[in-house]
């Protein structure tokens, strides 16, 4: 069964950031995004110890650079889309999310 994509303002605008600035990482990030559909937790994923998004806990994937925290409503079939991260960046930025 397929998962619905459920997408935050901090991810649109990420992911406009890549628009401008590289085309094929935007390319790779959103296609990696795109593959939660069907594969919520793909053998990449790893489970976030202390971070919840929206009462769920957090997973987070690797493309490249980047880091696409999110986390699962199993009952709604819900992937719900926090962040975008580079790799350079701090994860105590999810604490204000």
């Amino acid at each position: 069964m397929s998962y619905a994509l459920e997408f935050s303002e901090a991810i649109f605008e990420t992911l406009e950031e890549l628009g401008h600035s590289d085309a094929k990482r935007l390319r790779q990030v959103f296609l990696k995004i795109l593959s939660l559909r069907r594969s919520p937790r793909p053998p990449d994923s790893e489970q976030l110890a202390h971070f919840k998004y929206r009462g769920f806990t957090g997973f987070r994937i690797t493309q490249g650079e980047y880091r696409i925290v999110y986390a699962i409503d199993e009952k709604a079939k819900i992937v719900k889309l926090a962040r975008i991260l580079h790799r350079d960046r701090d994860y105590r930025e999810l604490d204000r999310i």
